[in-house]
């Protein structure tokens, strides 16, 4: 079934929030995205899932630790969300549901939900492709559910006529990612079999909230910022994922400061302001270009030491600092210091408040004399092995201290209260502007374009 034949499915939550679902969506395409096609299989089957069968897959790339056997046909099934904004935009989100190859296989438990969100310039494929390759996929593959985002003017978003998207960091923050997650936790997911019992059917069906929190380059800038600003109930992630994140630009050496002085420079503001954007697929620098309101604040962060909303002056650091984010892993590179120096991802953690932390530098790849850079640690086929390997290794890392933090906390809940109520005095005593609720009524849209493909960033 193509993505033209597919029928949609309109979905008002309880914020009266719209959303489209078109399922499913199973037409491959093959287009050169960054990733190599040769080594994964993908295939239409009648289910409309993409299945991808261990017997195709070269047993030298397989990781003997992996949880994907070679004996097992791995059936992953794929569809596109669409999530309304009130300026008219489509947000697109790429929905991938692992599913068992019997029922004898299914749990009773809801997997684990995981939310993607992209960089700066980039679009959502940064984690996936359709012939089963990148992170997205791995995770699935592992048994999580995934939700990739497109923000808009790029990837399947829709409602921008090929022009950059019209919504501000601001609004991305405040409106956009809360709007994701809504509809991330309110898509349900269907049943398997119709034999499957009563109680496993109404936990597939129940809402879930995505946990782990996964983000390349400036995309975790803007996932901690909205983290700042949500309420408790909205703060779902236990785990967060960076890769190649960083706020502001420290690195001393000539080429970062280069790169700062040109993207601070007035003319340069002058030249955005012009052109209408920042002509970023122009200057072969990624996949989408970004509106100058952006381009205002990207240079803004990179370059001072505060962290200051700019349309209401809301501050990151000091809503971070009372309220952290969630154990989290960083990816750095030792190459690539000017889009995931260390240095520059070390300060970043620092600025996310008092949270448990662990930073891996990837240096080279695999057996090779190359090193990894921004890019390659999401691209580069010899990465399942050793980066997303180390990615899959500490959640499930996190997931056995978990169980074993539940177990000793389970008849004393008084440590939770006592938390709580501090970080609502500190909030209380410092003025910030917590928790930051969210309203909106959407009509349905009827814009539409054509599906197409954006080529992936060459700047996370």
């Amino acid at each position: 079934m193509s993505l033209y034949e597919s029928s949609p499915t309109q979905i008002v939550d309880d914020n009266e929030q719209y959303s489209l679902i078109l399922d499913p969506v199973a037409e491959a395409s093959f287009e050169d995205d960054g990733f190599a096609t040769s080594e994964i299989a993908f295939e239409e089957t009648d289910d409309n899932y993409a299945v991808v069968d261990a017997r195709d897959v070269d047993e030298s790339d397989v990781d003997d630790s992996s949880a994907v056997t070679l004996k097992e046909k791995i059936n992953i099934k794929a569809e596109s969300i669409w999530v309304s904004m009130p300026n008219g935009e489509q947000l697109h989100m790429r929905h991938l549901q692992p599913m068992p190859s019997d029922t004898d296989s299914f749990s009773s438990e809801p997997p684990k939900r995981v939310f993607m969100l992209h960089g700066e310039v980039e679009c959502g494929r940064i984690f996936y492709h359709d012939s089963g390759k990148g992170l997205a996929y791995h995770f699935a593959q592992q048994g999580y559910e995934v939700f990739v985002a497109d923000l808009g003017g790029r990837g399947r978003s829709l409602g921008c006529d090929e022009a950059p998207s019209s919504l501000t960091v601001h609004d991305i923050v405040t409106d956009a990612i809360p709007r994701l997650l809504r509809a991330a936790t309110q898509h349900c997911s269907s049943p398997l079999d119709e034999s499957i019992s009563s109680a496993a059917s109404y936990l597939k069906a129940a809402p879930v909230a995505p946990t782990i929190w996964v983000a390349h380059g400036f995309g975790g800038v803007l996932l901690s910022a909205a983290w700042a600003r949500m309420n408790d109930d909205e703060r779902t992630a236990t785990q967060m994922m960076f890769f190649s994140t960083r706020r502001k630009l420290q690195a001393k050496k000539r080429i970062a400061n280069a790169v700062v002085n040109a993207f601070c420079h007035p003319l340069a503001a002058k030249l955005v302001n012009w052109y209408g954007a920042f002509p970023a697929a122009q200057l072969r620098l990624g996949s989408a270009d970004e509106n100058t309101q952006w381009f205002d604040v990207y240079t803004d962060w990179i370059s001072n030491d505060n962290w200051c909303d700019a349309e209401d002056g809301f501050d990151y650091q000091a809503a971070l600092k009372a309220n952290p984010i969630p154990p989290t892993l960083h990816f750095a590179t030792a190459a690539d210091s000017l889009y995931s120096g260390a240095a520059d991802v070390r300060a970043f953690i620092n600025e996310l408040g008092c949270h448990d932390a662990r930073m891996i530098v990837a240096n080279t790849i695999g057996n090779t004399k190359r090193k990894y850079d921004h890019l390659s640690l999401l691209l580069d086929p010899a990465a399942v092995n050793d980066v997303f390997k180390d990615a899959t290794d500490w959640l499930h890392e996190q997931a056995v201290v978990n169980n074993v933090f539940m177990a000793e906390t389970v008849f004393d809940d008084s440590s939770f209260v006592d938390a709580s109520s501090e970080s609502e005095q500190s909030v209380e005593k410092d003025n910030f502007d917590l928790p930051f609720e969210y309203s909106s009524v959407d009509d349905e849209l009827p814009s539409n374009k054509n599906d197409h493909s954006m080529a992936l960033s060459l700047a996370g």
